[in-house]
Parts: structure tokens; C-alpha cells; sequence
């Protein structure tokens, strides 16, 4: 008679990954709930361990989905596990918050119609959020975990573990940079259910007001080939990213109050600077022009869309003056620099005395070298195009850096893919700047 095998409810195995040396166990608990935990370093102990509780997302990690943050949280999740000296990453079987690979893209398809992740639930009689964390804690309790350094943006994990018997030690917030596709679904997270992403930057969002109100809140986005050049050696700056990236400008331009270009940007290229691909406001235009080249027929004072203002300086002609007034457009005049150039710090003081709150800077080179030099840039979003063209126009001119210790570093940096192309995210770091001088 053949004996009856004993289920086995733990197994264990190292998991050399990209993001360390880490163990790999799997929990069975009661007849079907399985939990993986991903650990690095000695956990069994009092002092505090980084816990991430991960929920399962088939189109999110392994078919690449825009639709959520899913991916990009894991990733996060891992590589952070990875470098910390105690860490868990508990993957749980909760697809779809809950509801399951099948109820998911059913939600998925009334969103497609309009509904919000919220309000599909609710019409298909679903939980908003039906996750359960009973087997997380007692999971993290058969690992020795006592006390806890949860990575979550989401406060009902915090809650669920402490009633669990888990010291909550700290909230450690895990932030995945937006893309176009699933920026809405994160405002709903964390408008609508409680998520803490109020410091999470949405990529096509403009910067919120910089503290001190002389100036615009500022962002400057340009797009570059893979070795740096915003345009060919021509001038030619047109068609560098990509039409998903060309999106996200209009994106851009519609949650600023305005949009700035040097007269440069408008000679080679008579752009529009409106907002065309996406619905939304176009933003005020300003064009740095210290000696008044604009023509008369450019797309900028042509367009009657919105307002242009053509920034000069004191020694700009006065009869050009009159003719941009005739053909729609309002001339500042701002205080000129030692070059004669438009004085950026008072242009930016003058644009905010006018109400101008949030300010676009798409270029070009001069221009977007000017604000930072002056320290006057709060984001910088970047447009990596897979291109190379070789010799061609810089994005950034000298910003008298002549150590690498003096490099500008950035807070929440962060690469996302944006169709064919790569969008940098980052918030400059002037302080660190000011110090290393």
C-alpha cells in the first residue's frame, strides 16, 4: 500500500536576478492561495525590513501594457529590495485589484467607452478594490518580520498589515513617472481612492508654483537624437521624436500658461506653438526676440489662436515694434544682458508680474541654456529619439561647469518609454548646484 505524500506548504531557492542576489520562496496557505516572497539579506529579525506587496498584473509585467504603473512598480519594487540591506517583495495573486484577468478587461472595456477605473468597477458590480492582505501578514510573520518599512503609495496596505501585527516603522513612497496612456488613471487613484501620489510628477503636467512667486513655475522639454543634437547642422529641428512624443508636447503645452521659443526656432521652423493633438487650451506665446527679426507672416502672429508676445530688449527698432503690434502681437520690452541679449531672470519676473504662472520652454538652444544658467528651470523633460545624426545643433550651451562635482544632478529622475522614443524626467537640483560652486 502506497503511503499518502504530505503537501508540502514552503519551498525555497536562491534567484540570481538583474537586481541582485535574491531567495525566491513560495507559501501555500489553506487549499489554493499561493504567495511568493522575494527576499534579500537576514529579514528574521527586529530591525525594520523593506516590505513591498505587490499585486499580480499579467498586462502590465509581461505584455508590456501602458494602461497601468504596474510594470514600472515592480521593477521599482525589485531593484530597491535588491539594494537594501533587508528586504521582502511579496507578489500576490490579485489581478485586477481583486476581480481577476477576466473581470479586468471587462472593466478595461468600459473605460474604452469613457468610464474611469473606478466607475467600471462599480458597473460591472465589482469591488473597487477587493484585495485581501490576511496571507501577506502571515506570510511576512512565517519570514520573521516583525517590523516594516512599507514601499506603497496606497494607505489601506499600511492599515491591513498594522491589524495584522505588523509594526508599520515608515511609508516609503514608490513613484512610477506617468506616460500619456495612464496618466488619468493615476489622478484617479489618487483622487478617488486615496492613493498618496500627490508628489508623483505627471509627466504632461505643469510643475506646481516654485515657492518664492517672482517667476513662472518653468519646465523646459525639447527633443534630441541619441547623441544630443536638437537639430541638424542646417538648423533643421523638425520631426526629431516621434508622434507619440509630439503628443506629449501638446500635452505639455496645454497644462502651461504659456510657451517661450527663441527667434531662432521661429526662423527655421515657423511653428504655431498651439495645441492641436490633444484637447485642451493653447498656451500664451512668447517669443525671445532681442531685435525684433520675427516676420510679419510667421505662424505665430499669424495665428490668431492666442496671444503672442515678442520679448526684446530697450534697443530693439521701434518701427518693428509697431508693425508685430499691427500684426496682433504685444512687444515686451525686458531689461538686455551684458551680450544684449533678453535678460532671462527679468523676462521670467515680467511674464509672472503679467500672471503668467506656468511656463513651457521648448527652445531653442540659446533659450534653453539661458534658464538654466540662471537656475530658473523646476523640470526638465527630454525626448530621446533613436536617431544619430553626428554633427548638428547642441541642446545645451556652457553652463560654466568645469568639474564633473559641479554637474547638475536631478530628484525624481526617471526614463519612461514614449512610443519609439525615451522620455527623461527630472527636477533639477540648484542647491546641490550652489554648494559644489
Amino acid at each position: 500500500m502506497l503511503a499518502r505524500r504530505v503537501r508540502e506548504t514552503e519551498t525555497a531557492a536562491s534567484l540570481p536576478t538583474r537586481h541582485g542576489e535574491l531567495r525566491i520562496h513560495v507559501f501555500r496557505l489553506g487549499d489554493e492561495t499561493e504567495v511568493i516572497a522575494l527576499v534579500h539579506g537576514e529579514v528574521a529579525s527586529e530591525a525594520p525590513v523593506l516590505v513591498r506587496l505587490h499585486s499580480e498584473c499579467l498586462t502590465g509585467e509581461a505584455l508590456g501594457s501602458l494602461r497601468c504603473d504596474c510594470g514600472e512598480q515592480l521593477e521599482a519594487g525589485l531593484e530597491q529590495v535588491g539594494r537594501a540591506d533587508r528586504g521582502v517583495l511579496l507578489y500576490l495573486r490579485h489581478e485586477g485589484r481583486g476581480i481577476g484577468l477576466f473581470d479586468k478587461i471587462r472593466a478595461y472595456a468600459l473605460q474604452d467607452g469613457g468610464l474611469d477605473t473606478v466607475d467600471a468597477n462599480v458597473a460591472l458590480g465589482l469591488p473597487i478594490d477587493g484585495r485581501d492582505y490576511t496571507a501577506a501578514a502571515a506570510v511576512l510573520r512565517k519570514l520573521g518580520v516583525l517590523r516594516a518599512r512599507v514601499l506603497t503609495n496606497n494607505p489601506a496596505k499600511l492599515q491591513a498589515l498594522a491589524e495584522h501585527g505588523i509594526e508599520i516603522v515608515e511609508r516609503v513612497p514608490l513613484e512610477a513617472l506617468p506616460n500619456p496612456v495612464n496618466v488619468d488613471y493615476l489622478r484617479t487613484k489618487a483622487q478617488r481612492m486615496g492613493h498618496l501620489l500627490d508628489g508623483v510628477p505627471f509627466v504632461s503636467s505643469a510643475p506646481s508654483a516654485n515657492g518664492h512667486h517672482t517667476r513662472p513655475a518653468v519646465t523646459v522639454h525639447y527633443a534630441q537624437t541619441i547623441d544630443g543634437r536638437i537639430a541638424a547642422r542646417t538648423g533643421d529641428a523638425r520631426w526629431v521624436g516621434g508622434e507619440s512624443s509630439l503628443k506629449l508636447a501638446h500635452e505639455l503645452r496645454a497644462s502651461h500658461d504659456a510657451v517661450m521659443v527663441g527667434i531662432g526656432t521661429v526662423l527655421a521652423d515657423d511653428p504655431r506653438l498651439t495645441v492641436r493633438l490633444v484637447e485642451g487650451q493653447s498656451p500664451i506665446r512668447v517669443i525671445v526676440d532681442s531685435t525684433l527679426r520675427v516676420p510679419i507672416s510667421a505662424n505665430v502672429l499669424a495665428d490668431r489662436t492666442s496671444r503672442t508676445i515678442v520679448a526684446t530688449t530697450p534697443a530693439a527698432p521701434q518701427a518693428r515694434a509697431r508693425a508685430i503690434h499691427e500684426a496682433g502681437g504685444e512687444v515686451l520690452r525686458a531689461h538686455a544682458d551684458k551680450d544684449g541679449a533678453v535678460d532671462m531672470p527679468d523676462l521670467l519676473r515680467r511674464l509672472r508680474g503679467m500672471g503668467i504662472g506656468s511656463l513651457l520652454i521648448e527652445g531653442g538652444h540659446g533659450i534653453i541654456t539661458s534658464a538654466l544658467r540662471a537656475h530658473a528651470v523646476d523640470r526638465l523633460t527630454v525626448c530621446i529619439a533613436p536617431k544619430l545624426i553626428g554633427e548638428g545643433i547642441d541642446a545645451v550651451g556652457d553652463l560654466h561647469i568645469d568639474y564633473l562635482r559641479q554637474a547638475l544632478t536631478f530628484a525624481r529622475a526617471r526614463f519612461v518609454t514614449c512610443g519609439e522614443d525615451l522620455i527623461f524626467y527630472g527636477e533639477p537640483q540648484w542647491e546641490d548646484v550652489r554648494q559644489s560652486a
